[in-house]
């Protein structure tokens, strides 16, 4: 009889911060069970982090070449332990992927997360992340391939936004004062015409849940769980070209709409 959850890869978690990694490995287990219609059937995860510090010291740094090093590592570490196919829940430091080399293919957080904002036909969102992801390529460009308005905090809200990430969320603080700020931002965002928000930091889940927001939120964690779970059932093709040892595993920054493939093209272009 045929098993689903034998034709999903091995998935191989590159990890940043200690709360988002451990909840893309939760959500990988929650969900597996309505992709693959068994209960407590998931695929065989696992998971490499180095030392948060390092990351962050490197991104301190704009040392992004630094930062892709750390992650082909990792790759490399996951590949060697059987991964089939690579994910990272850390939004920031997909700003590296493109020097990033992988023995085996890598999805890119943003993928599912525009593909889901052209799906519900929003045609302009909010995001939230850390100043990097806020004002930086890692979804903008996607996002306006896909001909995707985007909405992002003025200068001082992303600046007190990038402080509750990195010293209250990546350390497990989640603090009511902080979820009514990240309310008012998400306000605001709503009367700036966006019709949803982008959880650009894998955090921001564990701080803020939908029912408390004033506009759907897309949680870039669970759509990137969902996504790889999804690949092996359905065969998506969502992966990022299956690249041999020594070779990128991503696309190139000049990367277009029409260099996808085609069921990313049509989906994006919908």
């Amino acid at each position: 009889m045929d098993n689903p959850v034998e034709r999903i890869p091995h998935i191989g978690i590159v990890a940043a911060t200690a709360e988002g990694a451990a909840l893309c490995y939760r959500i990988l287990c929650q969900e597996a069970e309505s992709v693959v219609g068994r209960r407590y059937a998931h695929p065989e995860v696992t998971l490499h982090s180095f030392s948060l510090h390092r990351y962050l010291d490197a991104i301190d740094q704009d040392d992004w070449a630094g930062v892709a090093a750390l992650m082909t590592q990792s790759a490399a570490k996951l590949a060697r332990v059987g991964a089939g196919m690579i994910i990272c829940p850390n939004n920031t430091l997909h700003k590296a992927f493109s020097l990033v080399e992988s023995p085996v293919s890598w999805l890119h957080i943003a993928r599912p997360v525009v593909s889901e904002v052209v799906a519900r036909r929003w045609h302009r969102v909010g995001i939230l992340g850390t100043q990097t992801v806020m004002e930086g390529s890692v979804y903008l460009e996607k996002l306006h391939q896909a001909h995707i308005d985007v909405v992002a905090p003025d200068k001082n809200d992303r600046s007190r936004i990038q402080h509750i990430i990195r010293s209250e969320l990546v350390s497990g603080l989640f603090a009511t004062k902080s979820k009514l700020f990240i309310q008012k931002v998400i306000a605001e965002m709503a009367r700036n015409g966006a019709e949803a928000v982008i959880l650009g930091c894998t955090e921001l889940p564990l701080l803020l849940s939908d029912h408390q927001s004033a506009m759907p939120l897309l949680d870039s964690t669970r759509l990137l769980a969902k996504a790889a779970l999804r690949y092996g059932v359905q065969a998506e093709g969502w992966l990022e070209g299956a690249s041999p040892i020594g070779r990128r595993a991503a696309a190139s920054p000049s990367e277009t709409v029409d260099s996808v493939p085609d069921h990313i093209d049509l989906a994006l272009n919908e």
